[in-house]
């Protein structure tokens, strides 16, 4: 036993349950490593230590450019260096068998530098020192909080604050941003810990008074163990865990694989296709192939079209197949480029009651609170959109280069030959960014509602940067004046047949040129979803669907008092 241990700190890592062996969580041999055994409060205790000196490289004067600088400066100066360093390092892996239950927990302790590379990580719980710090933490003193932003570019971005501050201090993007780690100090449950640091495990700071023998290592492992289980996190730090990166090695591998099998049995219900990145408006056409080899273009992505471009599956393919297949893209200007097929699959399944999506190429999973909470916001906060002026049953069948197609600017052309007071807007290329190559909606009403046309087709995600573009584009209208007079540029010159009889003076007034006379409020955005589906509904559209839609709907109402509101309509091949 240790009498007294001056210990100011160390770093836990907590292995899954799944493990049963300290072999299966170091990456060397466990065999020849020195052990021990030792009971702590009836509870039965193992370990192994792996020992190693890190560092040992000699280094003289020669290793430093500013020495031979100075003796460069006279021939009486000739500085010497030589030192040769090392440094102790070690991985204890402790075992407790918890007495009477005989629950069996694995933790590993790493002291020094350079003792990852003896840890498999793949049997770590990943998410063991953030959940734990959350609930440990003294909410009103944290220092340090690490998050990162996934969007078509994740970043990473570090807060730190001079000294213990709330969590409303470091201005957390809560619809964007997900934790990686925090660091600050504990509530008084926990006053043996100075300080702390979480992420997927948890460096603890002892206060100097902290007496540590072999009991107290123990319950203090026991300790952070159950502080793992808590949900307390949740009060302090609602949004973590809602909508969370899954970066579980094994419960990715599971999720990849249920996906695969709907792949290879052709059970496509649940899965679409998106593109990866935003499309401009002179996009052109998708091939499954590389394009210069291919004459087959598709207009929209679709994972039918997807599979049948490749050969059946055999028995050696696996999800690193379809994660080898490319998508490619070509605009009108004739550039191209590809993206992973993986990255562009949207796919949701349920497992124990904990629903988990794909998308972007990333799993998330869907806390049960968090779904419950958009579906209510949708309910009772997202108009469903009755206007008669879009209307239901309408063919939007036509043909393009010989072949059968079904596109929104057919559904949007008959609701401007039909409805005065609607302006055609589809294919505008409208100034936006300084660049002609937007449209600022599809259609536009003289009450002043901007109304974005997506067809919703089964196997595809044409809804993907339906909620983006009415953002991006309200925006601009509001804000850039260019694209204010682009757009009065375009009712006084724009010569379709659509457009011909309507009274340009009534949309012109209802474009203003310069801001002061932009009352945001007083507009509104419509997105009308075509379907073929009679069953189609708002709350039948994919997860991530309806959460953009009320991300998108909170967004417009509180930072630009616009209402928008959603239409669904039926229309016919």
């Amino acid at each position: 036993m240790l009498s007294v241990n001056k210990l100011d700190k160390m770093t836990i890592f907590r292995a899954k349950k799944a493990v049963k062996a300290f072999s299966e969580i170091f990456d060397v041999t466990t065999k020849t490593l020195d052990s021990f055994k030792f009971k702590s409060e009836e509870n039965l205790v193992e370990g192994i230590v792996k020992y190693s000196e890190v560092g040992g490289v000699k280094k003289t004067q020669d290793d430093y450019p500013w020495m031979a600088m100075v003796n460069e400066l006279s021939e009486d100066i000739n500085l010497k260096f030589s030192s040769t360093n090392k440094t102790p390092s070690a991985v204890v892996g402790i075992k407790i068998t918890k007495q009477p239950s005989n629950d069996v927990l694995f933790f590993l302790l790493t002291f020094g530098m350079h003792t990852s590379r003896f840890i498999n990580n793949d049997k770590l719980v990943n998410d063991f020192g953030i959940k734990v710090a959350m609930n440990i933490c003294d909410p009103e003193n944290l220092r340090k909080v690490n998050t990162m932003t996934h969007s078509s570019v994740s970043t990473l971005t570090d807060r730190q604050a001079s000294k213990g501050a709330s969590l409303d201090i470091f201005d957390i993007n809560d619809e964007k941003e997900f934790f990686r780690s925090i660091a600050g100090t504990t509530h008084t449950n926990y006053d043996f810990i100075k300080s702390f640091s979480g992420r997927n495990s948890i460096q603890v700071n002892f206060n100097k008074k902290a007496f540590v023998d072999n009991d107290d290592l123990i319950n203090i492992l026991l300790k952070l163990d159950t502080a793992y289980e808590l949900r307390s996190y949740k009060k302090s730090f609602p949004t973590y865990g809602r909508l969370d990166f899954v970066s579980d090695n094994d419960q990715i591998k599971v999720l990849d694989n249920i996906l695969f099998d709907k792949l290879k049995l052709n059970k496509l219900d649940s899965i679409h296709l998106s593109s990866s990145v935003i499309e401009s408006d002179d996009h052109a056409f998708y091939s499954y192939e590389d394009i210069q080899d291919s004459s087959v273009k598709h207009d929209d992505l679709n994972i039918y079209e997807l599979l049948k471009a490749h050969p059946k599956f055999n028995v050696k393919s696996s999800i690193t197949t379809i994660k080898n297949w490319k998508i490619y893209s070509a605009s009108d200007a004739g550039e191209y480029s590809s993206m992973r097929a993986y990255d562009c699959i949207n796919f949701e399944t349920v497992i124990k009651g904990e629903t988990f999506i794909l998308t972007g190429g990333v799993w998330r999973s869907v806390s049960t609170d968090f779904k419950t909470q958009i579906d209510d916001y949708i309910k009772n906060k997202v108009n469903d959109n009755q206007e008669t002026y879009l209307p239901n049953d309408v063919s939007i069948h036509c043909i393009v280069k010989g072949e059968d197609r079904y596109k929104e600017e057919v559904y949007n052309s008959h609701v401007a030959k039909n409805y005065n007071d609607i302006f055609l807007f589809d294919k505008s290329k409208i100034k936006i960014a300084d660049q002609k190559l937007y449209e600022i909606c599809d259609l536009f009403h003289s009450d002043k509602s901007f109304i974005h046309v997506k067809v919703f087709k089964s196997g595809t995600s044409s809804l993907s940067h339906l909620f983006l573009q009415s953002r991006f584009y309200i925006d601009a209208f509001i804000k850039e004046e260019a694209t204010r007079n682009s757009m009065r540029d375009f009712v006084n010159n724009n010569t379709n047949d659509e457009n011909k009889n309507k009274n340009k003076k009534t949309f012109l007034t209802l474009i203003p040129k310069d801001r002061k006379d932009v009352h945001a409020s007083s507009y509104s955005i419509i997105l009308c979803i075509l379907t073929f589906d009679k069953k189609k509904n708002i709350d039948s559209l994919p997860f991530m669907v309806r959460y953009e839609l009320a991300k998108t709907h909170k967004y417009l109402l509180e930072e630009r008092g616009i209402e928008l509101s959603c239409a669904i309509r039926l229309v016919k091949k």
